[in-house]
């Protein structure tokens, strides 16, 4: 697969601030080449002041116990990620979907509901995204008809007792964002498509991070995520190895778990938006599932 590094800078505006220091990134996409498609790296150079973080759907239980366990694994990089990000400037939105009661005398639940109401206002910006006009010519890669937990009927069924003797809905078991994620005042909590945009257009934000779960569900779908993004205006971007998908290797096209997540994360980059690692914030290596380390 060729990889071609191209130079190119973000048309952003000049910000008051003169000691805040842009930060660099490296955009991963695919391209069309004839009939295949080839890996384009892109330099970006971006404003912390109109940069934002979603996180999304970083609950503290799911209904797939393998989902919570992946969730664990990966929340305290997760973690450094929004602490540096939160460092350099960047504005951090904590989106966990349909958790909004225990955030509701949060500074940054307020925030968000009391935002003007944006001019721009896309007029579905609260709704679910199901597919944009760039996939129409795109071959969904997985199938996740059957929700996409990957274990055992028997782990499952262990998993439905534990939640039910913690009061909690087995089909429906979250409650909040998982702790592991540090919220500070400073930040937006909000699950709504409208709120988000309204605090983003308030605050000059023309580039979205996005991290969590799950890349091929609400990560694409929900009304903060990249489809919305993408179809109406913002820089978007995938940090592709700060999330994870719903998917079952036991339905097409029968790979991995984690094969799985890379054609999710190459179907994105075809036809949505480029991608980022964790790394190009905290240096090192980007993260990796020990499962998918292992080969599993």
């Amino acid at each position: 697969m060729t990889r071609i590094p191209i130079a190119v800078c973000l048309s952003v505006t000049s910000i008051s601030a003169a000691k805040e220091l842009r930060v660099n990134l490296t955009l991963r996409k695919k391209v069309e080449d004839g009939k295949t498609f080839k890996t384009v790296q892109t330099k970006v150079s971006l404003w912390p002041s109109q940069t934002a973080v979603i996180v999304c759907d970083m609950w503290d239980s799911h209904h797939c116990p393998n989902a919570v366990k992946r969730v664990v694994e990966m929340a305290p990089r997760m973690n450094r990620v929004l602490v540096r990000a939160r460092e350099m400037g960047m504005l951090i939105i904590h989106a966990p979907s349909s958790c909004m009661t225990p955030y509701q005398n949060h500074p940054g639940r307020k925030r968000a509901m009391n935002a003007p109401k944006a001019k721009n206002l896309p007029k579905d910006i609260g709704k679910w995204c199901h597919r944009i006009s760039s996939e129409e010519k795109g071959t969904y890669p997985i199938d996740q008809s059957d929700g996409g937990c990957d274990c055992s009927a028997s782990e499952q069924k262990l998993w439905d007792a534990k939640l039910r003797k913690m009061g909690r809905n087995p089909k429906a078991p979250w409650k909040k964002q998982i702790d592991i994620l540090k919220i500070k005042d400073q930040d937006i909590i909000s699950d709504s498509g409208v709120e988000i945009w309204n605090v983003m257009e308030h605050r000059g934000i023309k580039n979205v991070i996005l991290v969590g779960v799950h890349t091929n569900m609400c990560v694409l779908g929900r009304p903060f995520g990249l489809r919305q993004m993408a179809k109406n205006g913002k820089n978007v971007m995938l940090m592709r190895d700060m999330t994870d998908t719903m998917y079952n290797p036991k339905r097409r096209p029968f790979v991995s778990h984690f094969r799985g997540t890379e054609l999710i994360i190459e179907y994105i980059e075809k036809y949505v938006c480029p991608t980022i690692t964790s790394d190009q914030l905290l240096g090192g290596k980007p993260f990796q599932f020990k499962g998918a380390i292992a080969g599993k």
